[in-house]
């Protein structure tokens, strides 16, 4: 079993190459009737119906079941892929050598054999098609080889060597193999750069969002320094003088009364310049973007960049021009988006987001959606995502947060506050 375990892996195709097999293979199964009955009557010989049905119908069946139905490509692994364009080739083969070897009379048998030779061409450069575009050059090139050593197997027992017709086939099936191989390997380099430019591109994304996290982790800093500092030299200052003349205050009070109440008003203005740089302190460390861009810039800005951050797909659906918001409410609303934001980026691992802001019945409502891996909300604490903190900010301004979410459907929350 651990011998075929590599093959048991989950199959890892190429974008957009389970849809065109899809379509070949339903191509496949329409075509084969037609071109055999075009062909037949063309070449003046082909197989009774039924016995082409019974032996080519099954294995185009197969295949149609193979591509269309998951179940076979996620249990079937990386044999998937070779086991299918494998079924691809056998109504064709099948169908040439019943032909050939039951139903033609010797003497008919080059011109037949030549037609199905250019027949089951267009088939052999499909499945190298596919077999360049999953893997490698060097798979191209083999099994390029081996449907061309096949299908000559197959073939020259019916051509005289002494004919003149022989030395066409060798120069045919020759030609075949350079032309089948040789646009099989154009497309497996093509394929192999497309790759190599998107690994590069991945690693430039990833480069970019931790540069982009790096940058937001350092203008935090940053700006809690600032906080810290200008902090440090008003409110702590002031608290320190207020407390020496307190304690000179409390032991002039018996001795020297009248000193004591100069020095008691001259704590109170301390503290009262303390209370107004305190003030001032605490308006700055409101979020900046709302007093430079404005609410709807403020949210698109940030939506962009959580966007940008994390590779997400945003939808935005803000309005163009929001005016007389009360601060709180201004303020609740980046907030809440910003936590939400935020959740989506560390825990839904969601491709896309939508962020919406619209009146509602004479309210805002902010709506914030993805399409990640969801969570059951009764069976995880509020706290571990952020939902207990947005719904205490939305309540303190009024409004009202609701959350709505189930595994693998993604989450919604939505902000309701009126202004």
């Amino acid at each position: 079993m651990k011998f075929f375990a590599p093959l048991l892996r989950p199959a890892e195709l190429e974008p957009g190459l389970i849809q065109i097999l899809r379509v070949i293979a339903v191509a496949f199964l329409v075509l084969q009737p037609l071109t055999r009955r075009a062909f037949g009557i063309m070449l003046g010989a082909a197989a009774p119906l039924e016995v082409t049905l019974l032996l080519t119908l099954p294995p185009s069946l197969l295949v149609i079941a193979l591509v269309w139905a998951p179940w076979f490509r996620e249990n079937l692994g990386r044999a998937f892929l070779p086991l299918t364009l494998g079924l691809m080739c056998v109504p064709a083969l099948l169908e040439k050598y019943i032909t050939l070897n039951w139903f033609i009379a010797p003497n008919a048998q080059e011109i037949i054999a030549l037609g199905f030779l250019l027949r089951i061409w267009f088939v052999f450069q499909v499945v190298a098609f596919f077999v360049a575009w999953q893997y490698n050059m060097r798979a191209a090139l083999i099994v390029g080889v081996a449907l061309t050593v096949v299908d000559a197997f197959l073939t020259l027992p019916f051509v005289n060597p002494t004919g003149a017709l022989y030395s066409f086939f060798i120069g045919l099936i020759a030609a075949r193999l350079f032309i089948v191989t040789g646009i099989s390997i154009a497309i497996a380099w093509l394929v192999e750069r497309q790759r190599a430019q998107r690994a590069e591109l991945q690693l430039a994304n990833r480069k970019l969002a931790l540069n982009a996290t790096t940058v937001e982790q350092l203008a935090t800093s940053h700006e809690r320094n600032r906080m810290a500092r200008e902090l440090h030299d008003t409110l702590a200052h002031s608290l320190s003088a207020v407390s020496v003349q307190l304690e000179a205050v409390n032991a002039l009070w018996e001795v020297e009364p009248n000193e004591a109440r100069k020095i008691l008003e001259q704590a109170t203005a301390s503290t009262r310049s303390g209370l107004t740089e305190a003030r001032r302190a605490l308006h700055s460390l409101r979020a900046s973007p709302l007093e430079d861009l404005g609410l709807t810039l403020a949210l698109s800005t940030l939506a962009e960049s959580v966007a940008a951050r994390a590779n997400l797909k945003l939808e935005l659906a803000l309005p163009p021009n929001l005016e007389g918001l009360q601060p709180q409410v201004e303020q609740c609303i980046y907030r809440v988006a910003q936590e939400a934001l935020e959740n989506v980026t560390r825990h839904a691992n969601a491709s896309n987001v939508r962020v919406a802001l619209e009146k509602e019945n004479g309210q805002l409502a902010l709506t914030i959606a993805d399409n990640g891996n969801g969570f059951d909300p009764a069976r995880v604490n509020g706290e571990h995502f952020g939902i207990q903190g947005m719904k205490e900010r939305a309540e303190m301004a009024g409004g009202n947060l609701s959350v709505e979410s189930a595994p693998r459907e993604g989450t919604r929350v939505k902000l309701e506050i009126e202004n």
